[in-house]
């Protein structure tokens, strides 16, 4: 029983959800108590198929990463004070496929997710989410209820 965890890096998805806020205080608080460094992940989801095929779709990404980048900012200055924080804003056409995949290239320690109330026809999607998340990634997985 000689294994030491260290998580030191903690990934965590963020969307701008109550969920997600709640998913950030909870790492922000764990991070405090473990010396870690916090990285935000931002998904945006490619709109369909046919996006291919029109002009445009980088600029909308583009306009899309600026929004973002802008609320994130606002986050990062709340934060900074207690920790520092990094963003990244990445495409996706599955966000816990992209998360899973970032979290194993960049060597995380702990992935913290935090749950948003659910209508009844996005259970079964989060719950396809939920579950890949556990079985894709290789470091512990938190989800704040």
């Amino acid at each position: 029983m000689n294994e030491r965890f260290d998580f030191e890096q903690i990934l965590v998805p963020y969307n701008a959800t109550f969920g997600a806020e709640k998913g950030l205080k909870a790492a922000v608080d764990f991070a405090k108590k473990v010396d870690g460094k916090i990285t935000l992940i931002t998904c945006v989801e490619n709109q369909s198929i046919l996006s291919f095929f029109k002009k445009g779709k980088n600029e909308k990404f583009i306009e899309q990463k600026k929004i973002i980048d802008n609320e994130l900012r606002k986050i990062e200055s709340k934060i900074k004070e207690i920790r520092p924080i990094k963003h990244v804003i990445l495409k996706s056409s599955f966000a816990p496929e992209t998360i899973v995949e970032y979290a194993q290239k960049n060597k995380m320690d702990i992935v913290i997710v935090g749950q948003t109330q659910l209508s009844k026809s996005d259970i079964k999607y989060h719950e396809s989410m939920a579950n890949y998340l556990t079985k894709g990634l290789k470091c512990p997985l938190l989800i704040i209820k």
